[in-house]
């Protein structure tokens, strides 16, 4: 398929610095920090660039923004705009990136622009909203992780941040989880609870588990261990007992971070692995095409309760050949379209995309 074409209009004016949408990396290879863990590594497998850039806009297919939507917003305000008139003039659609954590934020987009985001709000997102993948690990490849198969006892694994730093940090992130609920319920928001940091979630999910009894195989921590900033901890051994924790499970608990999405869940379908996932009103990428619940357990966060519940009763459903088949099936829907690469050649195909209407009309 051929490689979608894009105009970048000239960043004359952008304050020197402006972070780069990691979509363009190929394009670009600008330098990654050493604090955004193993994303270096994870990028080398992302050689060829997902768009062919242009030197005039009358050539490319679409005008690009290349830098972080939501820090264009507050950095580089009038660069929008000279995109967006520069596509309108042109005919054009803008294309526009935000792989942050600003999922609350509300973005403020013109008709003809289309924003490419890693999580967004079922009741929130609007049409010319399109959500993709988190850049992953292919835990199947580089860490030889295989498709289990079921065994006597069903086990349930999690690994990451379910505790805060200090007695401060948690007390701070109640009250403005108090604080944030009621703005929500105030505005008549249709789901609130949805927008509860993931930390909380992470939290109710697990006491629901052990309180249920579900053999369990768990590794709590304090911080966020894809990103050091003050080294705080020993990368290598939290991330061979993240690896080692993923290998051993039979489903891999994956639950929102600060974006309503998480990079778990991609992880766990690399590695042959059935997401349990707790859908906290999710948008997922390319569920239009992709029959997720084929080969996932979700359960909404409306439910988180009833967990343990969910998961006695899937364990039941399932036979040896079932299972078998739905860790297939997830490495394989990993591999031919969650992909960054594969998700963007099915995504900008004229024929088959499910976004042609926003993306080619």
């Amino acid at each position: 398929m051929r490689t979608p074409t894009i105009y970048i209009p000239d960043t004359h004016g952008v304050p020197e610095g402006l972070l780069v949408s990691l979509v363009f990396w190929p394009n670009y290879r600008f330098d990654i920090p050493e604090k955004r863990l193993f994303l270096r590594d994870i990028m080398k497998a992302y050689e060829t660039p997902f768009f062919t850039i242009v030197s005039s806009v009358r050539e490319a297919d679409f005008v690009a923004v290349p830098f972080e939507y939501f820090f264009a917003v507050d950095s580089a305000p009038l660069y929008l705009e000279r995109a967006y008139a520069l596509a309108k003039e042109a005919g054009k659609k803008v294309l526009l990136f935000d792989y942050t954590d600003y999922v609350d934020r509300n973005p403020k987009l013109p008709p003809h622009a289309v924003l490419f985001r890693v999580s967004a709000y079922r009741h929130h997102k609007r049409k010319n909203e399109i959500v993709m993948p988190y850049f992953v690990e292919d835990f199947g490849s580089v860490y030889g992780i295989a498709s289990k198969r079921r065994g006597t006892t069903l086990l349930v694994g999690y690994c990451g941040q379910t505790r805060f730093e200090s007695p401060v940090k948690r007390l701070r992130a109640t009250l403005k989880r108090g604080l944030v609920c009621l703005q929500l319920y105030l505005s008549l928001d249709t789901y609130p609870q949805a927008h509860i940091r993931g930390i909380f979630w992470r939290q109710t999910a697990l006491r629901a588990l052990r309180k249920g009894g579900v053999t369990l195989r768990v590794i709590e921590r304090s911080f966020y261990s894809l990103f050091n900033k003050e080294r705080m901890f020993e990368p290598k051994q939290n991330r061979l007992e993240y690896v080692e924790n993923l290998r051993e499970c039979d489903l891999a608990l994956s639950v929102r971070g600060d974006a309503n999405a998480s990079q778990r869940f991609y992880e766990a379908l690399s590695a042959s692995r059935v997401p349990l996932f707790l859908d906290t009103d999710c948008v997922l990428p390319l569920e239009e095409i992709i029959p997720y619940d084929e080969f996932i357990l979700r359960v909404t966060a409306r439910d988180s309760m009833a967990l343990c519940e969910r998961v006695r009763v899937w364990e039941r459903e399932q036979s040896s050949a079932e299972f078998d088949e739905k860790e297939r099936r997830a490495r394989e829907v990993f591999l031919s379209q969650l992909r960054l690469d594969r998700y963007f050649e099915i995504v900008f195909d004229r024929e088959k995309s499910p976004y042609k209407e926003v993306l080619f009309r």
